[in-house]
């Protein structure tokens, strides 16, 4: 199930369930953390936040610091503080962002699945935009659902990780 038109105006954030987040990022090779971060943006910018969705995604590296402090910071307004720090959270996703580029720059081709551990810190954060959504919107359905585009993408996520595996395997 996609967000409701109405869950999308009066939610903080891009709400999605931990193991959809999990499921369509491995499936797509962590291009899902990149929508994700897209959404969340997107959120802050509907709700009056001078913000361009689409260029602090492509600099994420610059600007998901940004990200992580606003979602804490919003978390503590609420009432619910988070577990992590934003900048211990920023420093992971700036590691598993920058070795996946200096592993492919010296030839090692498995730096582009390392680019998928960017997942660990987005799903903490992830934790607590949902609780802030039950908080807030708890009548409200919740993105858990996997609809037919998300179980498409899935499968040729399978396919490709399939063809990976079997060519990692010949070699």
């Amino acid at each position: 199930m996609q967000q409701h038109p109405e869950t999308r105006a009066k939610s903080l954030f891009f709400e999605v369930g931990t193991e959809k987040l999990i499921e369509l990022s491995l499936a797509s090779f962590g291009l899902y953390s990149f929508y994700w971060t897209y959404c969340n943006w997107l959120q802050i910018a509907r709700r009056g936040g001078q913000v361009s969705p689409i260029w602090r995604t492509l600099v994420s590296v610059v600007y998901q610091f940004d990200l992580y402090r606003r979602i804490s910071k919003t978390g503590e307004e609420f009432g619910e503080p988070t577990r992590w720090k934003p900048a211990r959270l920023y420093f992971l996703y700036l590691l598993f962002t920058l070795m996946p580029i200096w592993m492919l720059i010296t030839d090692h081709y498995w730096g582009l699945l390392a680019n998928l551990m960017t997942l660990l810190p987005n799903l903490l954060v992830n934790q607590t935009i949902n609780k802030l959504h039950d908080q807030r919107m708890h009548f409200f359905a919740k993105n858990t659902e996997l609809s037919g585009l998300n179980w498409a993408l899935i499968v040729s996520g399978m396919i490709a990780w399939l063809t990976l595996m079997t060519y990692a395997l010949v070699q």
